[in-house]
């Protein structure tokens, strides 16, 4: 059953929230062109349910440029995680005090608004501890909720053209937000309505071939072609699961509920699999064993059964402790002060209890929506170095969505190099980046910067 808009659209936020600029950021020395805001929207009035964002405005002209809302994944990731260590315009340094400037932010083209949520995740909260127990229907209501008070203390952006972004469960934040933007427009008068032009998703966890796959074909698919697994056992699987037909069988059900033989086969497979290798680019170098290592690597064994290391991905150059440095950098209370937020022990990962639930659409269903109802542009793109969320498994799920290919499969040139390859069907487009992992502009800042801006100004890739 699909979520009534109707008493989303009618939240109306409390004078409490206010509009914060960040007129000095602790230990940023090098100037900035652009102006920056962060702070708090009520979503839930009752409970003070709030929802923590960092807005910031283009570097070239914030009037006229795109609007984009990023959220990282998880569910529970802090998409702070997107500003310091992805797209925004900052990088946290090793000592965890000051800041360096990134050339490859996208805030060198368009207008980001990073939102934490759900409540429990960063600096968002609530005052009632049950909200901490949340599901998929919650967050993108609470997201939509979000989006209309924020435009209550931003109107000036209202007619921007808009897009949500985001990457990993974002798969699922991404499209289930947009649906919301989608049936609430439908109410409003056109002067009213957000001006959402497309969306654009990373690596994302959608139905198939992440958490429903359970017999790990697109997995144990990739680990064997990187020379991670014997053939003997992929060959095992192969058979056992009955994988022969998997590219082109779209039903899913001998997939998604595999017999008892196929579970055993899988995990004897991975039985062979290292331990001291980062599953999100398994071509990239792991942080030494740190805090934030470990405790990524046991908030993601919640939720994937490979995950046996915590090193999350770095940038340019590519280092693999960058997000360590992020963690000590916002619990500086001199930093919280500035973000105007509640002195709160800032972590990566929400102490939240995230279910799914059958209440949305299947998020294909979504895209075949925004396919055939809308005219947006759809992008979905994937580091072809992970192995958590395989290219292999998302390049089969949006050729099973059965839209005519507009531009066949090719290459994409960066630098006068292959940086990866796009085919282009209606209403989707889908493109691969070399070499780059589960947070694509973390290990590929220049190409993520450059397929992105060719897409959101309508240029050929």
């Amino acid at each position: 059953m699909m979520m009534d808009c109707r008493s989303t659209i009618a939240s109306i936020v409390p004078a409490a929230d206010r509009v914060n600029k960040i007129e000095r950021l602790p230990g940023l020395s090098e100037a900035i062109n652009f102006d920056q805001y962060a702070g708090y929207v009520t979503v839930d009035a009752v409970k003070n349910r709030k929802l923590f964002y960092w807005f910031v405005e283009s570097q070239r002209n914030p009037a006229q440029d795109p609007l984009l809302v990023w959220l990282n994944g998880g569910p529970g990731a802090s998409s702070l995680m997107g500003l310091l260590t992805e797209n925004g315009p900052f990088r946290p340094n090793a000592d965890g005090k000051t800041l360096s400037l990134n050339p490859y932010s996208w805030n060198n083209f368009s207008n980001i608004i990073y939102i934490e949520a759900p409540a429990g995740v960063g600096f968002s909260f609530s005052d009632d501890p049950a909200d901490y127990y949340t599901n998929d229907s919650r967050t993108a209501s609470d997201n939509y909720r979000f989006l209309e008070g924020w435009f209550q203390l931003f109107p000036q952006f209202k007619r921007n053209d808009f897009y949500v972004t985001g990457e990993s469960y974002g798969g699922h934040y991404v499209p289930e937000m947009a649906n919301l933007v989608l049936e609430g427009n439908k109410l409003k008068r056109p002067e009213d309505r957000i001006n959402i032009k497309g969306i654009a998703v990373g690596n994302p966890g959608v139905e198939s071939d992440w958490y429903f796959n359970v017999d790990e074909y697109a997995f144990l698919t990739f680990m064997y072609t990187h020379g991670l697994l014997p053939q003997k056992a992929y060959v095992d699987c192969f058979t056992v699961c009955g994988w022969s037909d998997f590219l082109t069988n779209c039903t899913n059900s001998p997939f998604t509920h595999p017999s008892e033989a196929c579970r055993l086969a899988a995990k004897r497979a991975q039985g062979y699999l290292p331990t001291n290798i980062d599953f999100y680019n398994v071509l990239a170098p792991t942080c030494p064993n740190q805090q934030s290592d470990i405790d990524w690597a046991q908030y993601t064994n919640r939720w994937d059964r490979r995950s046996s290391v915590g090193s999350f991905l770095a940038s340019m150059p590519f280092n693999p402790c960058l997000e360590n440095y992020m963690v000590p950098y916002l619990n500086q209370p001199s930093v919280q002060a500035v973000l105007g937020v509640r002195p709160t022990k800032w972590a990566m990962i929400g102490n939240i209890h995230y279910s799914r639930n059958a209440e949305l659409l299947y998020t294909n269903d979504l895209y075949k929506k925004f396919a055939t109802e809308t005219n947006w542009k759809v992008l979905v793109f994937s580091g072809d170095a992970d192995s958590a969320v395989p290219f292999i498994g998302t390049q089969r799920w949006i050729s099973c969505l059965k839209r005519p290919v507009k531009r066949d499969w090719s290459n994409w040139q960066y630098d006068g190099q292959t940086a990866g390859s796009v085919i282009e069907y209606e209403g989707i487009s889908f493109l691969t980046i070399k070499g780059a992992g589960h947070m694509v502009p973390w290990y590929a800042p220049p190409q993520a910067y450059a397929f992105f801006e060719r897409w959101i100004h309508n240029k050929p890739f």
